[in-house]
Formats: structure tokens, C-alpha cells, sequence
């Protein structure tokens, strides 16, 4: 196994033309506020830190995260090093790679023969993720009581922080604190009333603070032909079986007025991860129809969701958020919905 380790180091140097002799870190963490992150890999030589996501399949989520790492990063911890941004896998997604140059971040494929030996080191970390149900921190714009702040300021148009405060039963310091973050941030103007002037910079930090795909389960290949198929039937069976669930993302959105729907994967979230067995009992692993992506929830999402049609889905806030943390098609959907709410 050493052996093997050995071959990817000196493949991934000798690609990206960094001296044998240069230091390397696996799992490098990065304190970023009160948060600390974790780097897949970190190369460190002379005048340089590079720093590795690597992932399965590079796409536009690894591309967003790495770059957002490379100005919320403390430049402490690095010195006066430059910092290399570098995004590998075994394939790349085919409109990554345009994203990737315009941002600086490089792009490099590992055969897979050797990636098999390399993959054990970045996901054996991660498979207990969804379990953990780590609380986020609560100076972050994603955390729960926040993220009620964020919610009033795209859905409500409130005139001030008193009246954001009363409408989420935030107290006020606390919403004071919220919203000149945001205000520091560039992401809201007080001009006329408090109002969201940049959402792409709202919706891209909140992609990097709270990827979707850090509370994936499972993904379920089934034979039903389109979405819509899939969370009416897989909806019936799990109210008959009274099983907590919630739909999300693009598989509720359209409840709350979205024209924006995805037909080849819909979106669910189980509290109980134990109750994933009643849905494998859909999968078909040679089916090329609807996928069915299932979530763990991080927090009590069950509380203030709702049912439309019999089909039990997150609340609006929830269902902005979750779509912002799903990558470039979900950004453009919560915008969508941001719109449709009136903002």
C-alpha cells in the first residue's frame, strides 16, 4: 500500500511540476474564522502551497468551493507562500473545465488504476458524515437562527433590523449581528429598507458553507421514467408506512411556484437513516431512469415542513437553501424561487 501512495505522490508531482523534494499533507487543515477545514492534500515547497480537492468526478461544485477557500483563506497560515488552487479526479465534467480556467483553478485527471489506491483516502473520512449531525457553528449565515435572518431579508423586504427581528423571533442583538455581517460582506444594501443586492455572492457562500452533498446517504437508481414518478410513489409508500421523510431542492421547489424542475433525480430527506432500506427496495442498479437522491438532515427539518398534493416537503427557507447548496443548476433554480417569492 506504501508502495502505491508512493506511485500517486510522485504522479501528482511530476504532473503538476512540483519538486520530489517538496513537503506533502494529507487531509491539511485550514482554520477559516471559527471553522476548521480539511484539505484532501496540501504540497508545500519552497515558494508554494498547493492545495488538491480531489473528487470521483471534478465538477462545478469542487471548482466553486476550492476557489471560495482561496479568499476566505487566513493568508497566515501559509506566509508569503502563493497559493496554487488544483482540482483532481478520475473524470472532469465537460462544462467544468471553461469554469475552471476563468477562476484559475487547475484541473488534473489520475488514471484509475491509480486513483483505486487513492480513494480510500479521501472517502473512508467521509462516510460517516451524515451521521454526526454536527450542529453548525452559529456565527455561520447557513446556521439555522441565521439563516431565518437571510430567509426574511430575500422573501419579506423588511424596512429594518427591528422588523426582522420580530418576523423570525430572532432576538435583536443577535439579528443586528446578522445583518451587519452581511452588510460587511457586500451581500445586502440598507438603502430604502433592507434588501439582498447580491445573490450570486449570497448563494456561492452558502454553496462552500453548506455543500448539499456533505449530507448524501445514497443515491437509489431507479426504473421510474421521470421524477415526478418517483417522489408520487415513493411518497405513498412511505406515508402508508409512516415513515419521516421530506422532500427538497428541485423536488419541492415546484410546490412553491419554481419553473425550474429536474425529471432524471429527485431529492428526499430520511431523519432516520435507518429507513433508507425501505427505499432500496426501488433500486434498480442496471435502471437508467430517475435517480433518487437521499439526504440526512443536519437539523429538525421535519417541524416546518408541509404537505402539498399528500407529499410531505421542507418549508420554503429550507428549500432555498438546500437548492443554493447544490451546485450551478440549483443556484439558478433558488433564484428562481427567490423571485417567485417576491423579491
Amino acid at each position: 500500500m506504501e508502495k502505491d501512495i508512493e506511485q500517486i505522490n510522485q504522479f501528482i508531482l511530476e504532473k503538476l511540476r512540483i519538486s520530489p523534494d517538496a513537503k506533502i499533507e494529507l487531509a491539511y487543515p485550514i482554520s477559516v474564522g471559527e471553522r476548521e477545514l480539511l484539505i484532501d492534500l496540501a504540497i508545500e515547497s519552497r515558494d508554494t502551497m498547493t492545495l488538491v480537492e480531489i473528487k470521483p468526478r471534478i465538477n462545478e461544485d469542487t471548482i466553486y468551493r476550492i476557489y471560495a477557500l482561496s479568499h476566505l483563506i487566513n493568508k497566515q497560515v501559509v506566509g508569503k507562500k502563493d497559493i496554487r488552487l488544483v482540482c483532481a479526479g478520475k473524470s472532469l465534467k465537460y462544462s467544468t473545465q471553461e469554469l475552471a480556467t476563468k477562476l484559475g483553478v487547475e484541473t488534473l485527471l489520475i488514471p484509475l488504476k491509480l486513483y483505486q489506491h487513492l480513494s480510500y483516502r479521501t472517502t473512508a473520512s467521509e462516510v460517516n458524515v451524515p451521521f454526526k449531525h454536527l450542529k453548525a457553528s452559529p456565527s455561520r449565515l447557513t446556521s439555522e437562527k441565521a439563516w431565518k435572518i437571510v430567509c426574511s431579508l430575500l422573501t419579506d423586504k423588511p424596512p429594518n433590523i427591528l422588523a426582522v427581528s420580530k418576523k423570525t423571533d430572532v432576538s435583536y442583538g443577535w439579528t443586528n449581528n446578522i445583518i451587519h455581517k452581511l452588510e460587511d460582506s457586500g451581500i445586502i444594501t440598507s438603502d430604502y429598507g433592507l434588501r439582498i443586492k447580491d445573490l450570486d455572492k449570497l448563494f456561492n457562500l452558502v454553496s462552500w458553507e453548506r455543500a448539499l452533498g456533505g449530507l448524501l446517504l445514497e443515491t437509489i437508481n431507479t426504473n421510474f421514467s421521470t421524477a415526478t414518478q418517483c417522489i408520487s410513489e415513493v411518497a405513498l409508500n412511505l406515508n402508508r408506512l409512516g415513515i419521516d421523510y421530506a422532500f427538497t431542492a428541485h423536488s419541492s421547489a415546484v410546490s412553491y411556484g419554481s419553473s425550474i424542475m429536474r425529471e432524471d433525480t429527485a431529492y428526499i430527506y430520511l431523519p432516520n437513516p435507518s429507513d433508507r432500506e425501505v427505499l432500496m427496495s426501488f433500486s434498480e442498479r442496471e435502471a437508467g431512469g430517475c435517480r433518487l437522491k437521499v439526504y440526512v438532515p443536519e437539523r429538525d427539518i421535519m417541524k416546518s415542513s408541509t404537505t402539498f398534493n399528500g407529499i410531505r416537503i421542507v418549508d420554503e427557507c429550507q428549500n432555498i437553501l438546500d437548492l443554493a447548496g447544490l451546485g450551478m443548476d440549483g443556484r439558478i433554480a433558488a433564484k428562481d424561487l427567490v423571485n417567485k417569492s417576491g423579491k
